[in-house]
């Protein structure tokens, strides 16, 4: 455990527990600010990286997404507490995960209907769905994980509300996503499976002409046996598993959602990221 400056507070088999924080933790609040936070290298003389890190597009929308396992208890949908190695005494809670979804000018423009009236439906483009479903409607409660190939998506807007000053639109939709169930996908390794369902909303400020909210859930059941994971870190008893989606839209003002999807860098096997761009 060291400052940010440097300065080592603790070592020797120290671990994520209050007795073996609390003494590194009390020497860190002593230190003056100076070695707390020390200045910052000139960024302008920082190394550029090897590989460029991509931008959001320009114009575009940045959604971020957050996946979490969930139960039914009396009849309500409730977060699920599961552990990594939960007959460890160290055990620690699996934490949500979190990850995002970028969407180009063109691909959002698409969604806003030109003439709205309540009642009107309209599809979401075929390539919005797969990359929604794919990448960021998935189970990726295991963290980095590659992308699951969609086997039947849907997803309408329904006009709510249109004025002059704002259009409200109802998002729908469900996904079946990567092999079906079946008693081979439980034990075979390297098989992974889910179903959702998405529910949302969308509001369209007329006159700034941008997407204001993106505010979407999903609940899911997944299966399968990817890198027999669930025998091992996390051991779910309930199969098929339910998990959690939610998504909101995010300025991109904030550095850690400037930081590109997963499934744009790594990992991506359903086809490039972007339609005719890159992988």
């Amino acid at each position: 455990m060291a400052t940010a400056g440097g300065r080592v507070l603790g070592k020797d088999d120290l671990r994520l527990r209050e007795r073996e924080l609390a003494g590194p933790l009390a020497e860190y609040a002593r230190l003056p600010k100076s070695e707390r936070t020390p200045p910052l290298p000139d960024p302008a003389k920082a190394t550029p990286p090897k590989r460029p890190v991509p931008e959001p597009p320009p114009g575009g929308l940045i959604i971020r997404g957050y996946c979490t396992y969930l139960r039914e208890e009396n009849g309500r949908i409730v977060r699920s507490k599961e552990y990594y190695y939960k007959e460890n005494p160290d055990r620690w809670a699996a934490e949500t995960q979190s990850d995002l979804l970028w969407l180009t000018e063109a691909e959002w423009k698409s969604m806003i209907p030109a003439s709205p009236k309540p009642g009107e439906r309209i599809e979401v483009a075929a390539p919005i769905q797969k990359r929604f479903y794919s990448t960021i409607g998935i189970d990726y409660m295991e963290g980095s994980v590659n992308s699951v190939r969609p086997r039947e998506t849907t997803m309408t807007l329904t006009v709510e509300r249109a004025d002059d000053r704002e259009l409200a639109l109802r998002l729908e939709g469900h996904a079946l996503l990567g092999k079906p169930m079946d008693e081979k996908t439980r034990t075979e390794r390297e098989t992974r499976g889910c179903a959702v369902r998405v529910l949302g909303e969308v509001r369209y400020d007329r006159k700034k002409q941008a997407i204001t909210r993106f505010d979407v859930v999903g609940v899911g059941r997944a299966w399968g046996n990817k890198m027999d994971y669930i025998h091992r870190e996390v051991r779910l008893e309930e199969y098929p598993w339910m998990y959690g989606i939610a998504w909101e839209l995010v300025s991109g003002d904030a550095p850690q959602d400037r930081i590109p999807p997963y499934n744009l860098l790594h990992y991506n096997s359903v086809g490039p990221y972007f339609e005719g761009g890159q992988r």
